[in-house]
């Protein structure tokens, strides 16, 4: 994303501060978080590895995973201040917990176990290769794997602030970097999954 298209996300989000935390985010309803929580899930076990969320929003995934799992050491990562303050004043006095502000598309990362990414690549862009380098980047930090999730243009049109994707370009190219990634399609007609293990 270039300058102006992240400023245009940016205001996306910031002229809908004050409203409800879920509307703030851009979700629709709560429902439509945990499903795609519940799908990221689905990598696996995540107890005891260190998960670094991309575009944490509020850190909700985070409750949402200890939850499930013992022992997660979470950074999460949001390029909105409002919402890293508002993650910390909720999560952020729980062990082993951190978020940062900053954008993780031009942020060095830390090596981490896990990389999650719910929703964060959704953002519309010019590149035509969007999402792809993103999900380099992401699986070269991760020591283990990857789970991330998608609109999918089939079903959700495309706007000037959101974008879906090709759910078989994205699943071809994350086979490219490990044969046995699998994609999840059953838990939302808009909504894919992609889950990668070393």
């Amino acid at each position: 994303m270039d300058i102006l298209e992240t400023a245009r996300m940016i205001t996306f989000h910031r002229r809908r501060l004050g409203q409800s935390p879920l509307k703030e985010l851009g979700w629709r309803d709560a429902h439509s978080q945990v499903v795609r929580f519940d799908a990221l899930c689905r990598w696996g076990d995540l107890s005891g590895k260190v998960v670094l969320d991309l575009g944490c929003g509020h850190g909700d995934l985070k409750p949402h995973l200890d939850a499930r799992f013992a022992d997660v050491k979470y950074l999460g990562l949001d390029i909105m201040p409002e919402f890293v303050e508002e993650a910390r004043r909720r999560y952020g006095n729980l062990p082993d917990t951190h978020f940062l502000q900053a954008n993780f598309l031009t942020t060095g990362l830390p090596d981490v176990d896990v990389v999650l990414a719910c929703g964060s690549l959704n953002y519309w862009t010019e590149n035509v290769l969007h999402p792809e380098p993103t999900i380099l980047k992401m699986w070269e930090i991760a020591k283990l794997g990857v789970a991330f999730n998608l609109l999918d243009e089939n079903e959700f049109a495309s706007d000037q602030v959101l974008c879906g994707h090709d759910p078989d370009q994205i699943l071809s190219f994350c086979r490219n970097l490990e044969p046995t990634a699998e994609i999840d399609h059953g838990y939302s007609p808009e909504d894919f999954t992609i889950l990668m293990r070393r």
